[in-house]
């Protein structure tokens, strides 16, 4: 098991070493420039000459080998860079705002699973029932409508009926637990709602192959109630695919949240990421970018070391 952790989290190497090199030079052919982000904006403009200054300042005017050669090796060290559109580091910006996204992130992925493992279970005991039918069709919905239409009609729909509206200032978990979940609680319910749909026809689909298998026919013939059938022995078998649809659903769940949080006005990766790339600032969207691409990779690794735990037939060498 140790050798298998060591090698994957090896390979996880040149995986980001090809990523951050894409990305780099991705960025340097998009139009725009990061001196005119910096210095102009709707109240003020700069002259040639201030642009031109600054570019010089920042390394812009370098050739590209030599910025790309400077930015590996601060990467290689550990560094970052620094944001010239916050003035800080990286790092530190990354660290204030990816709480935030995570945080919604994780209750999207709870708020699913609550809702698609139950509801999953229910369709697949009830196949061609009008309960049935009904979850396929809330289900194909889910899948069907994009996040950001969902978040914009919800939206309306609080204003409209309730004068609801999002807070203008975010309020952290550890300051006041309550209100920071009134503020989450919407939008991690708009972002998981098109993977709570596909997780719960997965969940449909591995529960009506899982119980038209023989030991669930004999666990049945041995006078054991429906729920000790279910969640005994149907339900850990059914739920290996459905851990790996999850898993992945996760990374959607991050980049869902990207224009969740611009509608609902949270100053996360989201709202970040969206800022970073309109002022040409590359640094920090290098810096979230490797750091969203390293913790999907290690939540990936979570994910398969857990298959052991659900199936001890798994084993990894």
């Amino acid at each position: 098991m140790q050798a298998y952790i060591v090698r994957r989290i090896l390979l996880m190497v040149p995986t980001i070493f090809l990523l951050g090199t894409a990305l780099f030079f991705l960025l340097r052919v998009l139009p725009g420039d990061l001196a005119v982000g910096i210095l102009t904006s709707e109240e003020s403009s700069a002259t040639p000459e201030q642009i031109e200054e600054l570019r010089e300042f920042l390394g812009l005017n370098d050739h590209i080998a030599v910025q790309y050669i400077r930015w590996l090796g601060n990467v290689l060290t550990g560094d970052l860079g620094r944001s010239p559109l916050f003035d800080t580091t990286v790092t530190s910006i990354l660290w204030s705002k990816l709480g935030i996204t995570l945080e919604l992130a994780i209750i999207a992925v709870l708020l699913s699973l609550l809702w698609a493992l139950p509801l999953g279970i229910i369709s697949a005991l009830t196949r061609g029932s009008w309960i049935d039918q009904t979850i396929r069709i809330v289900t194909a919905a889910g899948i069907s409508l994009p996040n950001f239409w969902v978040a914009l009609m919800i939206l309306l729909a609080l204003v409209a009926f309730f004068n609801w509206s999002p807070p203008v200032q975010y309020v952290r978990f550890l300051d006041n637990p309550i209100e920071n979940l009134k503020i989450l609680l919407i939008p991690a319910a708009v972002v998981g709602f098109r993977s709570a749909a596909t997780i719960t026809r997965m969940t449909r689909s591995m529960m009506l192959e899982v119980i038209s298998q023989d030991y669930v026919r004999t666990a049945r013939a041995k006078g054991l109630s429906s729920w000790t059938v279910v969640v005994r022995h149907a339900l850990p078998n059914a739920s290996l695919p459905v851990l790996t649809l999850a898993a992945l659903l996760f990374a959607a769940l991050i980049d869902g949240a990207v224009v969740i949080e611009v509608i609902f006005n949270l100053p996360g990766l989201g709202q970040l990421i969206r800022e970073s790339i309109t002022r040409r600032d590359y640094e920090l969207v290098q810096g979230i970018v490797l750091i969203i691409a390293i913790f999907m990779m290690l939540w990936i690794l979570v994910t398969d070391l857990a298959y052991a735990w659900l199936d001890p037939r798994i084993r990894y060498s």
